[in-house]
Protein backbone atom coordinates (compact mmCIF):
# COMPACT_ATOMS: atom_id res chain seq x y z
CA UNK A 1 0.00 0.00 0.00
CA UNK A 2 1.24 3.39 -0.88
CA UNK A 3 2.05 5.46 2.17
CA UNK A 4 0.07 8.73 2.30
CA UNK A 5 2.03 11.92 2.27
CA UNK A 6 1.70 14.20 5.25
CA UNK A 7 1.09 17.86 4.70
CA UNK A 8 2.97 20.28 6.81
CA UNK A 9 -0.14 21.78 8.30
CA UNK A 10 -2.14 18.40 8.55
CA UNK A 11 -2.32 15.94 11.46
CA UNK A 12 -1.39 12.26 10.71
CA UNK A 13 -4.54 9.77 10.40
CA UNK A 14 -3.43 6.29 11.48
CA UNK A 15 -6.93 4.60 10.87
CA UNK A 16 -7.29 5.39 7.17
CA UNK A 17 -5.60 2.16 5.79
CA UNK A 18 -7.67 -0.10 8.03
CA UNK A 19 -10.90 1.57 6.89
CA UNK A 20 -10.01 1.08 3.24
CA UNK A 21 -9.27 -2.65 3.83
CA UNK A 22 -12.60 -3.26 5.57
CA UNK A 23 -14.47 -1.58 2.74
CA UNK A 24 -12.83 -3.92 0.21
CA UNK A 25 -13.77 -7.03 2.21
CA UNK A 26 -17.39 -5.90 2.43
CA UNK A 27 -17.55 -5.47 -1.35
CA UNK A 28 -16.12 -8.98 -1.89
CA UNK A 29 -18.62 -10.57 0.56
CA UNK A 30 -21.54 -8.87 -1.16
CA UNK A 31 -20.34 -10.20 -4.53
CA UNK A 32 -20.18 -13.76 -3.16
CA UNK A 33 -23.71 -13.47 -1.75
CA UNK A 34 -25.05 -12.24 -5.09
CA UNK A 35 -23.35 -15.10 -7.01
CA UNK A 36 -24.67 -17.69 -4.52
CA UNK A 37 -28.18 -16.34 -4.88
CA UNK A 38 -27.96 -16.56 -8.64
CA UNK A 39 -26.74 -20.19 -8.36
CA UNK A 40 -29.58 -21.20 -6.05
CA UNK A 41 -32.10 -19.69 -8.42
CA UNK A 42 -30.93 -22.17 -11.11
CA UNK A 43 -31.51 -25.38 -9.00
CA UNK A 44 -34.99 -26.91 -9.65
CA UNK A 45 -37.10 -27.92 -6.70
CA UNK A 46 -37.02 -31.56 -5.71
CA UNK A 47 -40.64 -32.28 -6.50
CA UNK A 48 -40.54 -30.81 -10.01
CA UNK A 49 -39.80 -33.00 -13.06
CA UNK A 50 -37.34 -31.99 -15.70
CA UNK A 51 -39.22 -29.57 -17.99
CA UNK A 52 -37.21 -30.83 -21.00
CA UNK A 53 -38.02 -34.55 -21.30
CA UNK A 54 -36.27 -36.72 -23.85
CA UNK A 55 -32.77 -35.56 -24.66
CA UNK A 56 -31.67 -39.17 -25.07
CA UNK A 57 -31.71 -42.56 -23.22
CA UNK A 58 -33.15 -44.51 -20.21
CA UNK A 59 -33.49 -44.72 -16.47
CA UNK A 60 -32.70 -46.74 -13.38
CA UNK A 61 -35.25 -49.21 -12.14
CA UNK A 62 -37.54 -48.58 -9.15
CA UNK A 63 -37.68 -50.44 -5.90
CA UNK A 64 -40.74 -52.33 -4.77
CA UNK A 65 -42.07 -51.17 -1.42
CA UNK A 66 -45.09 -52.26 0.52
CA UNK A 67 -48.19 -50.80 -1.02
CA UNK A 68 -46.35 -50.07 -4.29
CA UNK A 69 -46.09 -52.11 -7.50
CA UNK A 70 -45.03 -55.65 -6.77
CA UNK A 71 -45.01 -58.49 -9.25
CA UNK A 72 -48.29 -58.62 -11.13
CA UNK A 73 -50.18 -56.10 -8.98
CA UNK A 74 -50.07 -52.31 -9.09
CA UNK A 75 -50.70 -50.79 -5.67
CA UNK A 76 -51.03 -47.38 -4.12
CA UNK A 77 -49.57 -45.97 -0.93
CA UNK A 78 -49.40 -48.08 2.20
CA UNK A 79 -52.18 -47.71 4.73
CA UNK A 80 -53.91 -44.35 4.69
CA UNK A 81 -51.39 -42.13 3.04
CA UNK A 82 -48.19 -43.52 4.58
CA UNK A 83 -45.18 -42.01 2.96
CA UNK A 84 -42.80 -44.22 0.94
CA UNK A 85 -39.05 -44.00 1.51
CA UNK A 86 -37.29 -42.58 -1.49
CA UNK A 87 -33.96 -43.91 -2.82
CA UNK A 88 -30.56 -42.39 -2.53
CA UNK A 89 -28.60 -42.35 -5.80
CA UNK A 90 -24.90 -42.86 -5.97
CA UNK A 91 -22.86 -42.52 -9.12
CA UNK A 92 -24.87 -42.15 -12.36
CA UNK A 93 -24.46 -45.86 -13.27
CA UNK A 94 -23.69 -47.25 -9.81
CA UNK A 95 -25.78 -49.39 -7.47
CA UNK A 96 -28.69 -47.54 -5.89
CA UNK A 97 -29.77 -48.16 -2.32
CA UNK A 98 -32.94 -47.09 -0.46
CA UNK A 99 -32.69 -44.05 1.78
CA UNK A 100 -34.29 -44.11 5.27
CA UNK A 101 -35.45 -40.51 4.77
CA UNK A 102 -39.22 -40.50 4.11
CA UNK A 103 -40.56 -38.53 1.17
CA UNK A 104 -43.96 -38.33 -0.48
CA UNK A 105 -42.30 -38.59 -3.89
CA UNK A 106 -41.89 -42.21 -5.24
CA UNK A 107 -38.59 -41.57 -6.98
CA UNK A 108 -37.46 -44.83 -8.64
CA UNK A 109 -33.95 -46.18 -8.21
CA UNK A 110 -31.77 -48.98 -9.50
CA UNK A 111 -31.80 -52.57 -8.23
CA UNK A 112 -34.83 -51.91 -6.06
CA UNK A 113 -38.50 -52.85 -6.39
CA UNK A 114 -41.48 -50.96 -7.73
CA UNK A 115 -42.37 -47.52 -6.53
CA UNK A 116 -45.39 -46.27 -4.65
CA UNK A 117 -46.20 -43.24 -2.57
CA UNK A 118 -47.99 -39.96 -2.54
CA UNK A 119 -48.25 -36.73 -4.44
CA UNK A 120 -45.33 -35.50 -6.43
CA UNK A 121 -46.58 -31.97 -6.52
CA UNK A 122 -47.74 -31.96 -10.14
CA UNK A 123 -51.31 -33.26 -9.82
CA UNK A 124 -52.64 -29.88 -10.89
CA UNK A 125 -50.87 -29.96 -14.23
CA UNK A 126 -52.52 -28.04 -17.04
CA UNK A 127 -53.65 -30.04 -20.03
CA UNK A 128 -50.87 -28.75 -22.28
CA UNK A 129 -48.25 -30.20 -19.88
CA UNK A 130 -50.01 -33.55 -19.37
CA UNK A 131 -47.58 -36.17 -18.10
CA UNK A 132 -47.79 -39.80 -17.07
CA UNK A 133 -45.80 -41.91 -14.63
CA UNK A 134 -44.82 -45.16 -16.41
CA UNK A 135 -44.33 -48.60 -14.93
CA UNK A 136 -42.84 -51.38 -17.12
CA UNK A 137 -43.23 -55.08 -16.36
CA UNK A 138 -42.02 -58.24 -18.07
CA UNK A 139 -44.74 -60.83 -18.65
CA UNK A 140 -44.76 -64.30 -20.15
CA UNK A 141 -46.53 -64.09 -23.50
CA UNK A 142 -48.11 -67.52 -22.97
CA UNK A 143 -49.22 -67.29 -19.33
CA UNK A 144 -49.37 -63.48 -18.84
CA UNK A 145 -47.53 -63.95 -15.54
CA UNK A 146 -44.72 -61.64 -14.47
CA UNK A 147 -41.21 -62.77 -15.34
CA UNK A 148 -39.26 -62.09 -12.16
CA UNK A 149 -35.78 -61.47 -13.49
CA UNK A 150 -33.44 -58.63 -12.58
CA UNK A 151 -31.01 -56.71 -14.79
CA UNK A 152 -33.00 -56.91 -18.03
CA UNK A 153 -32.12 -53.70 -19.81
CA UNK A 154 -34.12 -51.46 -22.15
CA UNK A 155 -33.76 -48.22 -24.09
CA UNK A 156 -36.52 -45.66 -24.59
CA UNK A 157 -37.15 -43.88 -27.89
CA UNK A 158 -39.42 -40.93 -28.59
CA UNK A 159 -41.63 -39.87 -31.51
CA UNK A 160 -38.71 -39.02 -33.73
CA UNK A 161 -36.93 -42.28 -32.85
CA UNK A 162 -34.42 -40.40 -30.73
CA UNK A 163 -32.98 -42.12 -27.72
CA UNK A 164 -34.38 -40.57 -24.54
CA UNK A 165 -32.41 -39.46 -21.48
CA UNK A 166 -34.38 -39.23 -18.21
CA UNK A 167 -33.19 -37.73 -14.96
CA UNK A 168 -33.33 -37.95 -11.19
CA UNK A 169 -32.49 -35.05 -8.88
CA UNK A 170 -31.77 -36.48 -5.47
CA UNK A 171 -29.22 -36.01 -4.04
CA UNK A 172 -27.95 -34.61 -7.32
CA UNK A 173 -29.09 -34.57 -10.90
CA UNK A 174 -28.21 -37.79 -12.76
CA UNK A 175 -29.07 -38.67 -16.36
CA UNK A 176 -29.80 -42.30 -17.31
CA UNK A 177 -29.63 -43.85 -20.73
CA UNK A 178 -30.87 -47.42 -20.02
CA UNK A 179 -33.59 -48.98 -17.88
CA UNK A 180 -33.02 -52.10 -15.81
CA UNK A 181 -35.56 -54.41 -14.20
CA UNK A 182 -35.53 -55.33 -10.54
CA UNK A 183 -35.82 -58.82 -9.09
CA UNK A 184 -39.58 -58.39 -9.45
CA UNK A 185 -39.14 -58.08 -13.23
CA UNK A 186 -40.40 -54.46 -13.27
CA UNK A 187 -39.11 -50.89 -13.25
CA UNK A 188 -40.38 -47.31 -13.19
CA UNK A 189 -39.24 -44.61 -15.52
CA UNK A 190 -37.61 -42.00 -13.27
CA UNK A 191 -39.62 -39.15 -14.75
CA UNK A 192 -43.12 -38.72 -16.04
CA UNK A 193 -43.48 -38.74 -19.81
CA UNK A 194 -45.34 -36.07 -21.75
CA UNK A 195 -48.05 -37.01 -24.23
CA UNK A 196 -46.74 -38.79 -27.28
CA UNK A 197 -45.68 -42.12 -28.75
CA UNK A 198 -42.75 -44.02 -27.25
CA UNK A 199 -40.95 -47.22 -27.98
CA UNK A 200 -39.12 -49.61 -25.63
CA UNK A 201 -36.20 -51.49 -27.12
CA UNK A 202 -34.90 -54.52 -25.23
CA UNK A 203 -31.13 -54.75 -24.88
CA UNK A 204 -30.92 -58.01 -22.91
CA UNK A 205 -33.42 -60.79 -22.31
CA UNK A 206 -34.18 -62.97 -19.27
CA UNK A 207 -32.68 -66.42 -19.08
CA UNK A 208 -34.82 -68.89 -21.01
CA UNK A 209 -36.74 -66.25 -22.99
CA UNK A 210 -36.43 -64.94 -26.53
CA UNK A 211 -35.81 -61.28 -27.24
CA UNK A 212 -38.87 -59.06 -27.36
CA UNK A 213 -39.91 -56.97 -30.32
CA UNK A 214 -39.92 -53.23 -29.79
CA UNK A 215 -42.89 -52.24 -27.63
CA UNK A 216 -44.74 -49.11 -28.76
CA UNK A 217 -47.05 -47.27 -26.37
CA UNK A 218 -48.93 -43.96 -26.42
CA UNK A 219 -49.28 -41.47 -23.55
CA UNK A 220 -52.72 -39.90 -24.04
CA UNK A 221 -53.70 -39.04 -20.47
CA UNK A 222 -52.13 -38.15 -17.17
CA UNK A 223 -51.08 -40.86 -14.71
CA UNK A 224 -49.67 -40.23 -11.28
CA UNK A 225 -47.32 -42.49 -9.31
CA UNK A 226 -50.00 -44.31 -7.30
CA UNK A 227 -51.70 -45.34 -10.55
CA UNK A 228 -49.02 -45.27 -13.28
CA UNK A 229 -49.42 -46.09 -16.92
CA UNK A 230 -48.43 -49.77 -17.20
CA UNK A 231 -46.43 -51.04 -20.16
CA UNK A 232 -46.40 -54.83 -20.41
CA UNK A 233 -43.49 -56.37 -22.29
CA UNK A 234 -44.55 -59.87 -23.44
CA UNK A 235 -41.72 -62.36 -23.85
CA UNK A 236 -41.98 -65.85 -25.29
CA UNK A 237 -40.16 -68.70 -23.53
CA UNK A 238 -37.23 -69.92 -25.60
CA UNK A 239 -37.74 -73.23 -27.37
CA UNK A 240 -35.59 -75.35 -29.62
CA UNK A 241 -35.45 -78.77 -31.25
CA UNK A 242 -33.64 -82.06 -30.56
CA UNK A 243 -31.97 -83.78 -33.54
CA UNK A 244 -31.15 -87.49 -33.92
CA UNK A 245 -29.49 -89.72 -36.51
CA UNK A 246 -29.64 -93.53 -36.59
CA UNK A 247 -26.73 -95.49 -38.12
CA UNK A 248 -25.59 -99.10 -38.33
CA UNK A 249 -22.94 -99.73 -35.67
CA UNK A 250 -20.84 -101.88 -38.04
CA UNK A 251 -21.20 -100.26 -41.46
CA UNK A 252 -22.19 -96.71 -40.55
CA UNK A 253 -25.10 -96.90 -43.01
CA UNK A 254 -28.22 -94.91 -42.16
CA UNK A 255 -31.17 -96.77 -40.61
CA UNK A 256 -34.66 -95.52 -41.55
CA UNK A 257 -37.97 -95.44 -39.72
CA UNK A 258 -37.03 -95.39 -36.03
CA UNK A 259 -38.64 -93.16 -33.40
CA UNK A 260 -37.82 -91.85 -29.92
CA UNK A 261 -39.83 -90.57 -26.96
CA UNK A 262 -38.65 -87.36 -25.29
CA UNK A 263 -38.82 -87.59 -21.48
CA UNK A 264 -38.30 -84.63 -19.14
CA UNK A 265 -35.24 -85.31 -16.99
CA UNK A 266 -36.20 -82.56 -14.50
CA UNK A 267 -39.12 -80.33 -13.71
CA UNK A 268 -39.00 -77.75 -16.51
CA UNK A 269 -39.99 -74.40 -14.95
CA UNK A 270 -39.77 -70.99 -16.64
CA UNK A 271 -38.98 -67.73 -14.82
CA UNK A 272 -42.65 -66.82 -14.53
CA UNK A 273 -42.99 -69.77 -12.13
CA UNK A 274 -44.93 -71.96 -14.57
CA UNK A 275 -44.24 -75.71 -14.52
CA UNK A 276 -43.99 -76.52 -18.21
CA UNK A 277 -43.14 -80.25 -17.92
CA UNK A 278 -43.04 -82.60 -14.95
CA UNK A 279 -40.11 -84.89 -14.25
CA UNK A 280 -40.63 -88.13 -16.19
CA UNK A 281 -43.30 -86.65 -18.46
CA UNK A 282 -43.26 -87.63 -22.14
CA UNK A 283 -43.16 -84.25 -23.87
CA UNK A 284 -42.85 -85.27 -27.50
CA UNK A 285 -41.62 -87.78 -30.06
CA UNK A 286 -38.96 -87.81 -32.77
CA UNK A 287 -39.74 -89.84 -35.91
CA UNK A 288 -36.82 -90.64 -38.23
CA UNK A 289 -37.23 -90.48 -41.98
CA UNK A 290 -35.83 -92.73 -44.72
CA UNK A 291 -32.36 -91.30 -44.14
CA UNK A 292 -32.45 -92.14 -40.43
CA UNK A 293 -32.66 -88.44 -39.48
CA UNK A 294 -35.30 -86.98 -37.22
CA UNK A 295 -35.96 -83.86 -35.19
CA UNK A 296 -38.50 -82.92 -32.55
CA UNK A 297 -40.94 -80.08 -32.47
CA UNK A 298 -39.74 -77.07 -30.50
CA UNK A 299 -39.78 -77.71 -26.74
CA UNK A 300 -38.80 -75.60 -23.73
CA UNK A 301 -35.15 -75.32 -22.68
CA UNK A 302 -33.95 -77.96 -20.23
CA UNK A 303 -32.64 -81.50 -19.83
CA UNK A 304 -34.35 -84.47 -21.47
CA UNK A 305 -33.86 -88.21 -21.99
CA UNK A 306 -34.38 -89.94 -25.34
CA UNK A 307 -35.81 -93.49 -25.27
CA UNK A 308 -36.35 -95.51 -28.42
CA UNK A 309 -40.03 -96.27 -28.96
CA UNK A 310 -40.14 -97.73 -32.48
CA UNK A 311 -37.36 -100.08 -33.56
CA UNK A 312 -36.39 -100.29 -37.25
CA UNK A 313 -36.92 -103.58 -39.05
CA UNK A 314 -34.19 -106.20 -38.53
CA UNK A 315 -32.54 -104.13 -35.77
CA UNK A 316 -32.36 -104.59 -32.03
CA UNK A 317 -33.58 -101.92 -29.64
CA UNK A 318 -31.24 -99.19 -28.43
CA UNK A 319 -31.25 -99.92 -24.70
CA UNK A 320 -29.24 -96.93 -23.45
CA UNK A 321 -30.97 -93.74 -22.31
CA UNK A 322 -29.45 -90.77 -24.13
CA UNK A 323 -29.35 -87.41 -22.36
CA UNK A 324 -30.14 -84.37 -24.50
CA UNK A 325 -30.10 -80.73 -23.41
CA UNK A 326 -32.14 -78.11 -25.23
CA UNK A 327 -30.30 -74.79 -25.50
CA UNK A 328 -31.37 -71.36 -26.71
CA UNK A 329 -31.47 -70.94 -30.48
CA UNK A 330 -28.42 -69.59 -32.23
CA UNK A 331 -27.06 -69.31 -35.74
CA UNK A 332 -25.80 -72.89 -35.42
CA UNK A 333 -28.24 -75.80 -35.43
CA UNK A 334 -28.32 -77.99 -32.30
CA UNK A 335 -25.84 -80.87 -32.30
CA UNK A 336 -27.08 -84.26 -33.53
CA UNK A 337 -27.56 -87.16 -31.11
CA UNK A 338 -26.25 -90.28 -32.88
CA UNK A 339 -27.74 -93.72 -32.27
CA UNK A 340 -25.41 -96.48 -33.57
CA UNK A 341 -27.72 -99.50 -33.66
CA UNK A 342 -27.00 -103.21 -33.83
CA UNK A 343 -28.61 -105.51 -36.34
CA UNK A 344 -30.35 -108.60 -34.95
CA UNK A 345 -28.43 -111.67 -36.08
CA UNK A 346 -28.33 -115.42 -35.60
CA UNK A 347 -24.88 -116.87 -36.26
CA UNK A 348 -24.46 -120.65 -36.64
CA UNK A 349 -20.92 -121.98 -36.29
CA UNK A 350 -19.95 -125.59 -37.12
CA UNK A 351 -16.62 -126.94 -35.81
CA UNK A 352 -14.89 -130.32 -35.65
CA UNK A 353 -15.74 -132.11 -32.40
CA UNK A 354 -12.18 -133.32 -31.88
CA UNK A 355 -10.24 -130.34 -33.23
CA UNK A 356 -12.12 -127.30 -31.93
CA UNK A 357 -10.24 -124.82 -34.13
CA UNK A 358 -11.09 -126.68 -37.33
CA UNK A 359 -14.09 -125.12 -39.09
CA UNK A 360 -16.39 -127.29 -41.19
CA UNK A 361 -17.57 -125.85 -44.47
CA UNK A 362 -20.47 -127.03 -46.65
CA UNK A 363 -22.54 -128.21 -43.71
CA UNK A 364 -26.20 -127.81 -44.65
CA UNK A 365 -28.96 -126.60 -42.32
CA UNK A 366 -32.69 -126.09 -42.59
CA UNK A 367 -33.95 -122.93 -40.85
CA UNK A 368 -37.66 -122.63 -40.12
CA UNK A 369 -39.12 -119.35 -38.75
CA UNK A 370 -42.43 -119.55 -36.92
CA UNK A 371 -45.19 -118.59 -39.29
CA UNK A 372 -42.84 -118.74 -42.25
CA UNK A 373 -41.46 -121.17 -44.82
CA UNK A 374 -38.27 -123.15 -44.13
CA UNK A 375 -35.13 -122.41 -46.11
CA UNK A 376 -31.66 -123.93 -46.47
CA UNK A 377 -28.31 -122.41 -45.62
CA UNK A 378 -24.76 -123.78 -45.97
CA UNK A 379 -21.74 -123.00 -43.82
CA UNK A 380 -18.88 -121.01 -45.39
CA UNK A 381 -15.12 -121.58 -45.16
CA UNK A 382 -15.22 -120.29 -41.58
CA UNK A 383 -17.91 -122.79 -40.72
CA UNK A 384 -20.47 -119.97 -40.30
CA UNK A 385 -24.01 -119.22 -41.36
CA UNK A 386 -25.25 -115.64 -40.69
CA UNK A 387 -29.02 -115.15 -40.56
CA UNK A 388 -29.42 -111.41 -41.23
CA UNK A 389 -33.07 -110.53 -41.81
CA UNK A 390 -34.29 -111.67 -38.43
CA UNK A 391 -37.92 -110.87 -37.70
CA UNK A 392 -39.07 -109.63 -34.29
CA UNK A 393 -41.39 -111.75 -32.12
CA UNK A 394 -40.36 -114.86 -34.07
CA UNK A 395 -38.92 -118.27 -33.17
CA UNK A 396 -36.35 -119.95 -35.43
CA UNK A 397 -35.81 -123.74 -35.51
CA UNK A 398 -32.37 -124.79 -36.73
CA UNK A 399 -31.56 -128.37 -37.78
CA UNK A 400 -28.62 -129.83 -39.72
CA UNK A 401 -29.68 -131.80 -42.75
CA UNK A 402 -26.37 -132.67 -44.44
CA UNK A 403 -22.76 -133.03 -43.33
CA UNK A 404 -19.53 -132.31 -45.12
CA UNK A 405 -17.24 -135.19 -46.18
CA UNK A 406 -17.07 -138.03 -43.66
CA UNK A 407 -18.54 -135.96 -40.81
CA UNK A 408 -21.68 -137.11 -39.11
CA UNK A 409 -24.77 -134.89 -38.94
CA UNK A 410 -25.30 -133.18 -35.61
CA UNK A 411 -28.54 -134.76 -34.35
CA UNK A 412 -29.65 -131.79 -32.21
CA UNK A 413 -32.40 -129.26 -33.02
CA UNK A 414 -31.91 -125.70 -31.83
CA UNK A 415 -34.57 -123.02 -31.21
CA UNK A 416 -33.85 -119.27 -31.06
CA UNK A 417 -36.58 -116.92 -29.75
CA UNK A 418 -36.50 -113.27 -30.88
CA UNK A 419 -38.47 -110.85 -28.67
CA UNK A 420 -40.45 -107.79 -29.76
CA UNK A 421 -37.45 -105.50 -29.15
CA UNK A 422 -35.33 -107.50 -31.59
CA UNK A 423 -33.22 -109.11 -28.88
CA UNK A 424 -32.37 -112.71 -28.04
CA UNK A 425 -31.85 -113.32 -24.34
CA UNK A 426 -31.21 -109.60 -24.01
CA UNK A 427 -28.55 -109.52 -26.74
CA UNK A 428 -28.67 -108.39 -30.34
CA UNK A 429 -26.75 -111.42 -31.60
CA UNK A 430 -27.45 -115.11 -30.86
CA UNK A 431 -24.64 -117.61 -31.51
CA UNK A 432 -25.49 -121.25 -32.11
CA UNK A 433 -22.23 -123.19 -31.75
CA UNK A 434 -22.33 -126.89 -32.67
CA UNK A 435 -19.91 -129.61 -33.69
CA UNK A 436 -19.77 -132.46 -36.17
CA UNK A 437 -18.15 -135.79 -35.33
CA UNK A 438 -15.85 -137.80 -37.54
CA UNK A 439 -14.94 -141.43 -36.61
CA UNK A 440 -11.21 -141.85 -37.00
CA UNK A 441 -9.37 -145.26 -36.79
CA UNK A 442 -5.68 -146.11 -37.04
CA UNK A 443 -4.46 -149.68 -37.86
CA UNK A 444 -0.83 -150.71 -37.45
CA UNK A 445 1.03 -154.07 -37.76
CA UNK A 446 3.74 -154.40 -35.08
CA UNK A 447 6.27 -157.18 -34.57
CA UNK A 448 5.82 -158.61 -31.10
CA UNK A 449 9.50 -159.39 -30.69
CA UNK A 450 10.97 -156.03 -31.86
CA UNK A 451 7.97 -153.58 -31.46
CA UNK A 452 8.70 -152.39 -35.01
CA UNK A 453 5.93 -151.89 -37.55
CA UNK A 454 6.22 -154.54 -40.18
CA UNK A 455 6.17 -153.32 -43.81
CA UNK A 456 5.19 -155.22 -46.91
CA UNK A 457 2.36 -157.23 -45.46
CA UNK A 458 -1.01 -157.22 -47.20
CA UNK A 459 -3.99 -156.65 -44.90
CA UNK A 460 -7.72 -156.72 -45.63
CA UNK A 461 -10.58 -155.19 -43.62
CA UNK A 462 -14.01 -156.84 -43.58
CA UNK A 463 -17.22 -155.65 -41.97
CA UNK A 464 -19.60 -157.72 -39.86
CA UNK A 465 -21.31 -158.99 -43.03
CA UNK A 466 -17.93 -160.31 -44.20
CA UNK A 467 -17.83 -157.71 -46.95
CA UNK A 468 -14.46 -156.40 -48.00
CA UNK A 469 -14.12 -152.73 -47.00
CA UNK A 470 -10.42 -151.92 -47.50
CA UNK A 471 -7.23 -153.71 -48.62
CA UNK A 472 -3.74 -152.26 -48.18
CA UNK A 473 -0.10 -153.20 -47.88
CA UNK A 474 1.67 -152.07 -44.76
CA UNK A 475 4.32 -149.41 -45.23
CA UNK A 476 5.88 -149.18 -41.82
CA UNK A 477 3.40 -146.50 -40.60
CA UNK A 478 -0.17 -146.79 -39.32
CA UNK A 479 -3.02 -146.84 -41.82
CA UNK A 480 -5.90 -144.35 -41.05
CA UNK A 481 -9.54 -144.39 -42.13
CA UNK A 482 -12.39 -141.88 -41.44
CA UNK A 483 -15.23 -143.52 -43.39
CA UNK A 484 -16.10 -146.35 -41.07
CA UNK A 485 -19.42 -146.60 -39.31
CA UNK A 486 -19.53 -147.88 -35.76
CA UNK A 487 -19.58 -151.71 -35.59
CA UNK A 488 -17.52 -154.91 -35.64
CA UNK A 489 -14.78 -155.49 -38.21
CA UNK A 490 -12.12 -158.12 -39.01
CA UNK A 491 -8.56 -157.72 -40.28
CA UNK A 492 -7.11 -160.59 -42.39
CA UNK A 493 -3.35 -160.93 -42.94
CA UNK A 494 -2.94 -162.37 -46.40
CA UNK A 495 0.45 -163.99 -45.95
CA UNK A 496 -0.75 -167.50 -46.49
CA UNK A 497 -1.43 -167.99 -42.84
CA UNK A 498 -4.87 -166.35 -43.05
CA UNK A 499 -4.56 -164.90 -39.54
CA UNK A 500 -7.76 -163.07 -38.49
CA UNK A 501 -7.96 -160.20 -36.01
CA UNK A 502 -11.33 -158.83 -34.78
CA UNK A 503 -11.83 -155.11 -33.88
CA UNK A 504 -14.81 -152.96 -32.75
CA UNK A 505 -15.21 -149.39 -34.04
CA UNK A 506 -17.04 -147.14 -31.58
CA UNK A 507 -18.99 -143.90 -32.14
CA UNK A 508 -16.55 -141.43 -30.56
CA UNK A 509 -14.58 -138.34 -31.55
CA UNK A 510 -11.19 -139.57 -30.29
CA UNK A 511 -8.91 -141.48 -32.68
CA UNK A 512 -9.28 -145.26 -32.19
CA UNK A 513 -5.95 -147.07 -32.57
CA UNK A 514 -5.75 -150.75 -33.39
CA UNK A 515 -2.31 -152.42 -33.15
CA UNK A 516 -1.92 -155.96 -34.55
CA UNK A 517 0.97 -157.86 -32.98
CA UNK A 518 2.77 -160.48 -35.12
CA UNK A 519 5.84 -162.84 -34.89
CA UNK A 520 6.70 -162.24 -38.47
CA UNK A 521 10.35 -161.27 -37.76
CA UNK A 522 10.81 -164.19 -35.37
CA UNK A 523 9.75 -166.55 -38.09
CA UNK A 524 12.34 -165.12 -40.42
CA UNK A 525 14.99 -165.54 -37.75
CA UNK A 526 14.01 -169.17 -37.13
CA UNK A 527 14.09 -169.99 -40.80
CA UNK A 528 17.49 -168.35 -41.07
CA UNK A 529 18.86 -170.28 -38.12
CA UNK A 530 17.70 -173.56 -39.63
CA UNK A 531 19.23 -172.69 -42.99
CA UNK A 532 22.47 -171.71 -41.29
CA UNK A 533 22.52 -174.98 -39.37
CA UNK A 534 21.99 -176.95 -42.60
CA UNK A 535 24.78 -175.03 -44.23
CA UNK A 536 27.12 -175.74 -41.33
CA UNK A 537 26.30 -179.43 -41.43
CA UNK A 538 26.95 -179.55 -45.18
CA UNK A 539 30.23 -177.71 -44.72
CA UNK A 540 31.29 -180.08 -41.95
CA UNK A 541 30.42 -183.14 -44.09
CA UNK A 542 32.35 -181.74 -47.01
CA UNK A 543 35.35 -181.08 -44.81
CA UNK A 544 35.22 -184.61 -43.43
CA UNK A 545 34.96 -186.11 -46.90
CA UNK A 546 37.86 -184.01 -48.17
CA UNK A 547 40.01 -184.96 -45.22
CA UNK A 548 39.36 -188.67 -45.81
CA UNK A 549 40.29 -188.25 -49.45
CA UNK A 550 43.60 -186.59 -48.56
CA UNK A 551 44.39 -189.27 -46.00
CA UNK A 552 43.65 -192.04 -48.47
CA UNK A 553 45.81 -190.38 -51.06
CA UNK A 554 48.81 -190.31 -48.70
CA UNK A 555 48.42 -193.98 -47.88
CA UNK A 556 48.51 -194.99 -51.47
Amino acid sequence: MKKPKKRNDEDLNFWQPTSDLMSGLVYILMLVIVLLGLYLMQIPEFDQPDPDIGDTFASPSPSTTEGGIDGDNIGGSEGDGAETPHPTYGEPYGTLTPSPTPSPTPVPYRNGGGGGGGDRGDDEEPEETMKAAVHVMLVDAETDRTIKEANVQFELYGDNHSLQVLNVYYPERIAFRTYETTEAGTFYLPEKLTAGTYELHELTEPEGYDASKNITFDITESHDWPDPYVVRVPLYPSQNIIRVQMTDVETGAVIPNGSFDIIAADNIVTLDGTLRYRFGQTVGQIICDETGYGESEEIYLGNYILIQSEIPEYYASYTEEVEAEVHRKSAILPSINYFPSERTRIIITVMDELYESRAISDAEFTITPSGGLPYTATSDHLGRIRIENVEKSTSYRIKQTAASGNYQINPGEYTVNVTADGRINGESVAEVNLTNRMIRISISLTDEFSSVQVPGVELSLYNAANELVHTWTTSGVAQSYTDLAPGNYSIIMNDGSEHRYDITVRDQAEVQEFNILTTYVLHYLLYGAIALAVILIVVIILLIVRRKKKKKAKQS
